[in-house]
C-alpha cells in the first residue's frame, strides 16, 4: 500500500469556526491549507485567524474594486471577490505572500493530480455536492492512497466529510475515489480546475 499526505493534521483548517462569513468561507479556508501544504510563507499581521484574515482582505473595498476591473462578468453575475478563483493568484497572493505563487489551471487530469501529490504538492480545487446542498464548495487535495480498495485521493475539506453529506465535521484525510472525483470536482467533465503552485 502506498500513502502520501502532504498536509500535516496541525495545518488543517475548518471554516465552521470562522467569524467572518463562515458559510461562504471555504475558499479562504482552503487557501490557508494550500499555503501551508506547499510550504509557502505568508503574512498575517492581524489578530484574526489566517482564513478570517484572508476573508477580510477579499471582502475589502480594494478587493471589490480590483474584482470589478479584472472580473466584471463574474461580479455582475453576483459573485463576491472571495468566490472568484482568479482573485487568489492575482490578488491574495500579492497581499499575503508579496508575489504571485500560484496558477489556476483548467485542464487537470486525475493522473496530473497524482503526479503532483507525488511531488509533495497540495492542490486547491472546488466541487459540487448536491446531496448536501452544496452547489459550489472549495477544498484541498492533499495526497493519495493506493491500497486494497484501489486508488483514492485524500482531501482536507474545510466543511467536513462529503461522504456522509457533511454530517461529520471532520474534514481532514477524507478519501475520494476516482469515480467520485469525476462526478464531484468541477467542472463535471474530464478536465478539472485547480490552484497549483507556480514554480
Amino acid at each position: 500500500m502506498k500513502k502520501i499526505i502532504n498536509l500535516k493534521p496541525s495545518d488543517y483548517y475548518t471554516q465552521r469556526n470562522n467569524t467572518l462569513y463562515p458559510n461562504s468561507a471555504c475558499m479562504p479556508t482552503a487557501r490557508a491549507m494550500f499555503y501551508h501544504g506547499n510550504n509557502i510563507a505568508f503574512n498575517n499581521p492581524s489578530k484574526l485567524s489566517d482564513d478570517d484574515y484572508f476573508m477580510s482582505l477579499l471582502r475589502s473595498k480594494e478587493a471589490y474594486d480590483f474584482a470589478k476591473k479584472k472580473y466584471p462578468t463574474l461580479m455582475d453575475a453576483g459573485y463576491q471577490p472571495n468566490e472568484i478563483h482568479g482573485m487568489y493568484s492575482s490578488f491574495l497572493d500579492l497581499k499575503v505572500v508579496g508575489k504571485r505563487v500560484s496558477d489556476f489551471l483548467t485542464d487537470l487530469t486525475y493522473k496530473d493530480i497524482i503526479n503532483r501529490m507525488e511531488k509533495g504538492e497540495v492542490i486547491m480545487t472546488s466541487g459540487k455536492f448536491p446531496e448536501a446542498g452544496l452547489i459550489g464548495h472549495a477544498f484541498c487535495i492533499i495526497g493519495y492512497i493506493n491500497g486494497a480498495i484501489g486508488p483514492a485521493l485524500i482531501l482536507a475539506d474545510p466543511w467536513g466529510d462529503f461522504r456522509n453529506n457533511y454530517r461529520s465535521k471532520k474534514g481532514y484525510s477524507v478519501l475520494m475515489t476516482e469515480y467520485e472525483f469525476k462526478i464531484h470536482v468541477k467542472p463535471l467533465q474530464e478536465l478539472k480546475w485547480g490552484h497549483v503552485i507556480n514554480v
